[in-house]
């Protein structure tokens, strides 16, 4: 069988031996075809077209707030639709699943929902306008919905398309009122942020007010200022040294007492002459009078008395007499050196010390003798000593009032460059804090106008086109294409069949089979001789194929009449189409 090359004749033979494996496969497949396409439930699917429109306004104009491309914001907003409430209520309120809602889960019911909605963009080319490159842009998108009522297909599409179209509203407004809330409470939180800075710098304004960078040249003209006091005070104090030493002088020159006279006219000795008068009387009136006599005694203690007294005025003679040479020597000092210099100050202070020296002597010597001074002009030269004393305190305190300032200045000049570090950062924190506030203060009211875009419906928006229509014709199934590939089957199934038994058929039932076989070709060929029955079966079994054979073109005929179209519309379509030819 393997070296056979059968011709047209051969399997002309083979489908008329073996017909009935080509037509009971053919005549099973395309019946249940025909079944299938008459029992198959039709299912009707609503439309609808919705554009995608851009803003009426050049976004070089106004940005948007809304930054999603549109095909993303199509899956967005379909992810929110088909949720579990939506979709819910919708079930609810066109009843759609009754029968399934008794049997199946929830879950189910959504996913076959779910599945029944259809989202599809159209895509365009386009130019961008950004960088001129040739580009897809999604202009639109179909909606749809299948179900097996036209009516509820166009109702439940109306309702998707509705939420589309809602969704995408609140979507892109609640985009922009959160831009415009958030940049609002940024706002808000710099502002703050800036007024405690500004706080924050006034305070340390404040504590450093002499420090800061802009106080240095104040005091540096305060340093120069407070030296020019001190060279000032240095020459006013040289000027009441001199004139206290003078007065000093003065003063250790003059009696403090004047000469006096009693009640009748007699001159009051001082204490030099009184010492005189009774040392000249003592020795007369020792000579007189023993040890004891009282007038001698009382002279005696006078004279140890005056004595006393004039010892003391001796030491304040001789403390006169060192203070001039001081003095004499000093002036000499200056002369060849500043009041500066090392000997000038030291001569100075022992001058200072043999002075203060004779004021306590002077002192001391009126407390034991209680008795103040009245000579006028001592008491003038006293007062202008004590003036001048009283001056040179007075610039004493001056110069350290002045030092103490300028030893605070000079400190602050130290400490600027570490102030002045701290007030930059200060300050650079603050003029960043500031740009902050002017950048998100301009986006603000970008947000702003953005909102009031998208409140007044200006923006990017879904325009409806073509609005859902109540279907004339089912979507699926395809009843033509059924039954075209149902034939297509049938045919295929009955000849594979036929080479099926064929293949496993291992009688002979030519002539050529043999010659090939045996090598030589039969003496002679008997063909078959049927008896009256078989001719008889043979025609019944012909007489049923055409019945079933006219049955199944009359059933062809009906099906293709009330699924496909009714057979007056195709005989006038087949008219037009042969009067086109």
């Amino acid at each position: 069988m393997e070296n056979q090359a059968p011709d047209i004749k051969d399997y002309l033979k083979i489908i008329k031996r073996r017909k009935k494996f080509v037509i009971i496969p053919f005549l099973a497949i395309f019946l249940l075809s025909i079944i299938l396409s008459v029992v198959l439930p039709s299912v009707f699917r609503s439309t609808a077209t919705i554009l995608i429109e851009e803003q009426e306004i050049p976004s070089e104009l106004v940005r948007s707030t809304v930054t999603t491309f549109a095909d993303q914001r199509i899956q967005i907003i379909s992810q929110r639709i088909m949720s579990r409430v939506n979709l819910m209520e919708i079930i609810k309120k066109y009843d759609l699943y009754a029968a399934d809602l008794k049997t199946k889960t929830e879950e189910r019911i959504l996913d076959k929902m779910r599945k029944s909605i259809k989202v599809e963009t159209v895509s365009a080319d386009v130019i961008d306008p950004r960088n001129g490159v040739p580009t897809k842009a999604t202009i639109a998108f179909i909606l749809a919905f299948d179900s097996p009522s036209p009516s509820l297909a166009q109702k439940v599409a109306n309702e998707l398309v509705s939420l589309f179209l809602k969704e995408n509203i609140k979507s892109r407004t609640e985009s922009a009122d959160n831009a415009a809330i958030f940049l609002s409470e940024e706002k808000r939180h710099l502002k703050e942020r800036i007024q405690e800075i500004q706080a924050k710098v006034a305070e340390f304004k404040k504590n450093n007010l002499n420090r800061l960078p802009e106080a240095n040249s104040i005091n540096q003209q305060e340093i120069t200022t407070i030296n020019n006091q001190l060279m000032l005070l240095d020459s006013q104090e040289r000027s009441a040294a001199e004139h206290k030493f003078y007065l000093e002088g003065q003063l250790a020159q003059i009696d403090p007492n004047t000469s006096a006279t009693n009640a009748v006219g007699q001159k009051v000795f001082d204490m030099h002459d009184r010492l005189k008068e009774l040392q000249a009387q003592y020795p007369s009136l020792i000579s007189r009078y023993s040890e004891t006599h009282p007038d001698l005694v009382k002279i005696k203690h006078e004279i140890e008395s005056l004595q006393k007294q004039i010892g003391s005025s001796a030491d304040i003679a001789s403390l006169n007499a060192e203070l001039t040479e001081k003095k004499s020597a000093y002036t000499s000092l200056l002369k060849q050196y500043s009041d500066k210099h090392p000997d000038v100050q030291k001569l100075q202070k022992e001058i200072t010390a043999l002075q203060q020296a004779i004021l306590d002597t002077k002192t001391q010597e009126f407390t034991n003798n209680e008795i103040k001074p009245d000579n006028p002009a001592y008491i003038s030269t006293q007062t202008q000593l004590a003036a001048v004393d009283s001056d040179i305190r007075s610039l004493a305190q001056s110069r350290t009032m002045l030092n103490e300032k300028l030893e605070k200045l000079r400190k602050n000049m130290r400490e600027a460059p570490l102030i002045e570090k701290e007030y930059m950062d200060m300050l650079q924190e603050l003029d960043n804090t500031n740009n902050r506030y002017r950048g998100v203060d301009a986006r603000e009211m970008e947000a702003q106008i953005a909102q009031q875009l998208e409140i007044q419906k200006k923006g990017e928006r879904f325009t409806l086109i073509d609005p859902p229509q109540e279907p004339l014709e089912a979507y699926s199934p395809n009843r033509m294409v059924i039954l075209i590939l149902g034939f297509v089957v049938a045919i295929a199934g009955g000849f594979g069949a036929l080479a099926m038994a064929e293949v496993l058929d291992s009688n002979i039932h030519s002539e050529r089979t043999i010659t090939q076989l045996l090598g030589v070709p039969p003496l002679a060929t008997i063909p078959y001789l049927e008896n009256h029955k078989e001719s008889e079966n043979r025609k019944n079994h012909r007489k049923t194929l055409l019945l079933i054979g006219l049955t199944g073109s009359i059933a062809a005929v009906i099906a293709f009449h009330f699924i496909v179209m009714p057979l007056d519309v195709f005989w006038y379509k087949l008219l037009r189409i042969i009067g086109t030819f």
